[in-house]
């Protein structure tokens, strides 16, 4: 090492991080108040206020509804209940085959197998997005008509591409937007391009209240019954906004419930993060593009860009380690975790991200060349919006001073 550089933690230095970059977002005083008062009441389940314009929850769906711009919302206790849910409504039977992320959070493959459905894992590109040449080439070889996709840590495909191949092959298309608040293609939110989209409400993510989900659709009968199945009953529906009655008089004791609800106290929460999403999303978006441009020269990073149609909520940034061993990169995380800044790689040490690790489903054995090379020794790095422009200063510094560091060696 030179004498320019400064000592590591390693080597008995002092670490310059005096931040937490994955310390969660906390809850808006309105949602702790909200939060506070429903359980001083004693009213946390949601049925239990007198009418809907009372109901927390109600509200929070009726509102989420006019924000995303779609007819119907409903929130569920998971993001993994409201795709299971999903599943469920467009008929997936045991057996059937689901076309699905081979880079995504285990937890999608884990609802496919919950509906006691098949994944069908399809390519992701160096972008860490669905390959729409392997969607189609996928479907034409299984006759899958389900597409369960994922916009894993806010990266998304060509859309369009996408669509010519859902309409191709007459998909049923649900969308996994865990990942992805605030995010367009072409000025539209994802969440509206397939028949259902199903959010997330962990404490990671753009609207955060430790667990959560929520259900959008345009499709009346799909509302009627996400509502029935997350585990409405008898006449309860009527607390619900926008659902429609003759609809769900005739399904209401067609369809089981299954007690995925979400109630009052986790409404009460995310109730003023709505609003707040673009204000921390314009945080995360700056970040990111700091970061960008301090390090994207590096050797030995390389920082895929989106598509121009992607206006993206850039609460993560992921890069390829390159010209790196699998033992220098793995010292690279290490390093990183003792100077205050932990990160992953999604290929590597059992990675929940990583399909080779899903031994449940059979799809874990299959060899995917495109997936494997691009999670291999792609880094993952949280920047959660309390951090401001001189941590981001800081994460660039040590990312540059750790690699400069492994490269002298």
């Amino acid at each position: 090492m030179g004498d320019d550089l400064r000592r590591l933690v390693i080597d008995g230095g002092q670490s310059i991080v005096n931040f937490d970059n994955k310390a969660f977002k906390s809850i808006p005083q309105e949602g702790i108040d909200l939060a506070v008062k429903a359980m001083s009441e004693g009213v946390m389940y949601r049925y239990q206020p007198k009418s809907k314009e009372l109901s927390i929850t109600a509200k929070l769906e009726h509102n989420f509804s006019k924000y995303m711009g779609v007819k119907h919302t409903i929130g569920t206790n998971s993001c993994g209940s409201a795709m299971y849910i999903a599943l469920n409504i467009v008929g997936v039977k045991p057996g059937d085959k689901i076309l699905t992320n081979a880079f995504t959070f285990h937890a999608v493959p884990s609802v496919i197998q919950h509906a006691r459905a098949i994944p069908v894992l399809v390519e992701s590109n160096r972008e860490w997005a669905m390959s729409a040449e392997d969607l189609d080439k996928k479907a034409t070889e299984t006759g899958a008509k389900v597409l369960l996709m994922s916009y894993m840590r806010g990266h998304v495909p060509d859309m369009d591409a996408v669509m010519e191949v859902v309409k191709k092959h007459d998909l049923i298309f649900i969308e996994d937007c865990a990942h992805a608040y605030e995010t367009r293609w072409n000025g539209k939110f994802l969440g509206k391009f397939g028949q259902i989209g199903c959010f997330s409400t962990q404490s990671s993510k753009g609207m955060s209240a430790g667990e959560g989900g929520i259900f959008i659709t345009d499709n009346d009968e799909y509302a009627a019954k996400a509502a029935l199945y997350a585990g409405s009953y008898e006449r309860l529906w009527t607390k619900h906004f926008d659902l429609d009655p003759e609809i769900m008089d005739r399904l209401q004791n067609q369809i089981p419930g299954y007690s995925m609800r979400m109630q009052e106290v986790t409404a009460a929460m995310l109730t003023p993060q709505i609003e707040r999403l673009p204000k921390i999303k314009k945080i995360h978006v700056e970040n990111w593009n700091l970061l960008h441009s301090l390090i994207n020269d590096n050797d030995n990073i390389e920082i895929p860009m989106p598509l121009p149609q992607v206006d993206s909520f850039c609460d993560t940034m992921q890069f390829h380690l390159v010209g790196l061993s699998r033992e220098k990169a793995d010292q690279f995380i290490d390093l990183m975790k003792m100077e205050g800044v932990p990160m992953q790689i999604f290929g590597a040490k059992r990675n929940a991200r990583d399909y080779r690790q899903w031994e449940y489903v059979e799809a874990h054995k299959e060899e995917l060349g495109e997936t494997i090379a691009n999670i291999e020794f792609a880094c993952d790095l949280s920047l959660q919006p309390h951090l401001n422009q001189e941590n981001i200063k800081i994460i660039a510094q040590v990312i540059t001073e750790v690699l400069a560091y492994i490269n002298a060696q």
